[in-house]
């Protein structure tokens, strides 16, 4: 199965959808033909038996839409994406347009859920009007997971994200995680990584973090891109051993922020990581539950090789709150101050900081991406049901 049979599947499952009802409806499926959905010939088979038993059943089924067209678009590399995407927008605002609406089915990996989305956003953050309102209202997200890393897709698996479209479900505005930092010009280079934009502000749909998690992002990264595979779990275990001794310790100065900008928390302490999900009930790492509740935020204090291997079972299982090191909370915002070189990662992207880079802020934007929701959704992820 390729990114064009991937779409013929599709088409009866998404002409049923009633989100469009008496709508006209553009899918454009983005592909990433590298993705393991479509390289590994198990996966490969368990995702066409998937859509084929989807597909069937809806194409027995009326049309709801009033007027259907695909395309299909594989992806070719960072930036080229971006661009794609840019002309979508523009399209889909000229005037004969105006009263289509988009699908965008993101088959791939937390790479190019993050470049879709980014792109997504900076154009709705920074030309606003028109941009925004087609972006919110007439352009639709549904990503799927074909990657090696799904944390940012709208399911679990593959039927998870198409039962979005055969039940009950409703369109909703997510928030995205904005980094930005001081002195930019100053970012030191990342060797082995080529990143969507060096310069912040950087985004995240999913959890922004620094510290050990973003060495073992990058790392597991480096080493996808000479060994195809998962390499998520082995580099926990290595990061544990080695990542003190390549970046050094300092002192973080973390202060967490509500929503008209109060001071909720302050630490001041060593750290093995912090991060700002979009919301709460998110995983990231191939489904490591580093915020298995409500909390939204989740800060590891230094502490020694021998504590750091217990707990690292314990935030695979989402079994670490409680724990003395282990800070859960929940906050729009984190002002970090730091003292040594570290790292930052977004969904996956991931960029060297330096003391001369610091303060860093980590946000919650407003809702800016529609997405599709089950309306009998077990958790609260953080996106705001659209009301028009």
């Amino acid at each position: 199965m390729n990114a064009f049979d991937l779409s013929s599947y599709l088409e009866p499952i998404v002409k049923n959808c009633r989100l469009w009802a008496g709508k006209t409806l553009q899918m454009i499926v983005i592909a990433n033909p590298a993705a393991g959905g479509f390289t590994r010939q198990k996966i490969n088979r368990q995702h066409q038996q998937v859509l084929q038993l989807f597909s069937q059943k809806s194409a027995q089924m009326p049309q709801q839409c009033a007027g259907f067209s695909a395309t299909v678009y594989p992806t070719e590399g960072a930036g080229k994406t971006t661009h794609f995407i840019q002309n979508t927008v523009k399209e889909a605002c000229l005037e004969e347009n105006l009263q289509k609406q988009y699908l965008l089915v993101i088959a791939g990996g937390d790479g190019t859920f993050l470049e879709v989305q980014t792109a997504l956003a900076k154009i709705a953050f920074d030309l606003k009007g028109e941009y925004e309102d087609t972006i919110k209202k007439r352009l639709t997200v549904l990503r799927l997971p074909f990657g090696t890393g799904n944390d940012g897709a709208d399911g679990d698996d593959l039927e998870q994200c198409l039962n979005l479209l055969v039940n009950d479900s409703h369109f909703a505005l997510q928030r995205a995680v904005r980094v930005n930092c001081a002195s930019p010009q100053q970012l030191p280079p990342l060797a082995g990584y080529d990143s969507l934009s060096k310069n912040p502000p950087w985004y995240s749909f999913n959890i922004a973090s620094i510290g050990i998690d973003a060495f073992i992002t990058h790392m597991t990264n480096r080493t996808k891109n000479i060994f195809p595979g998962d390499f998520y779990k082995i580099w926990i275990d290595l990061a544990c051993v080695f990542y003190g001794a390549i970046y050094k310790p300092g002192m973080a100065k973390i202060t967490m922020l509500g929503k008209n900008g109060e001071t909720l928390q302050t630490l001041q302490t060593g750290i093995e990581y912090a991060l700002l999900g979009a919301s709460g009930h998110r995983t990231y790492g191939s489904k490591q539950k580093i915020l298995p509740d409500d909390n939204n935020v989740c800060i590891a204090q230094k502490m020694s090789l021998l504590k750091k291997m217990f707990i690292k079972e314990k935030v695979k299982s989402g079994a670490h709150a409680g724990l003395k090191q282990i800070v859960l909370a929940r906050a729009e915002k984190l002002l970090i101050e730091y003292n040594q070189k570290i790292l930052v990662q977004m969904d996956g992207e991931a960029h060297l900081l330096s003391p001369e880079n610091f303060p860093i802020t980590i946000e919650r934007t407003e809702p800016i991406v529609r997405i599709i929701e089950n309306d009998a959704a077990r958790y609260n992820k953080g996106a705001e049901p659209c009301t028009e």
